[in-house]
């Protein structure tokens, strides 16, 4: 994979539970792994009525150096936004390269 062609950075956060006084569970998030290079291509956007209220779902697809232990369910934090990570794919089987596809806007993070 080519240098130049990761050119952004990502923080990959996973999640834990940590309990409450009571013994609640509560979804904390924190870092997988910062400063990741990446190349983002955006993939489709759209607008709709949820709950009538307006939402804006876009994905987009992470090129990503080979990863050990990424997985779906972990999210990404670019420009300022928090992706849902939805599959992540190894490019040729190989441990070289990642394909990470991640949507934003249809959950609270």
């Amino acid at each position: 994979m080519r240098a130049g062609l990761l050119d952004q950075r990502i923080t990959i956060e996973s999640r834990t539970d940590a309990r409450d006084a009571v013994g609640q569970g509560i979804p904390t998030w924190g870092t997988f792994e910062a400063n990741v290079p990446a190349g983002v291509d955006p993939i489709r956007g759209r607008e709709f009525y949820n709950a009538q209220a307006l939402t804006v779902e876009r994905a987009a697809m992470f090129r990503i150096r080979y990863m050990v232990g990424l997985v779906a369910g972990h999210r990404i934090q670019y420009d300022g936004v928090v992706w849902d990570i939805t599959s992540v794919e190894q490019v040729f089987g190989r441990d070289r390269e990642m394909h990470v596809f991640a949507a934003t806007g249809l959950t609270a993070g």
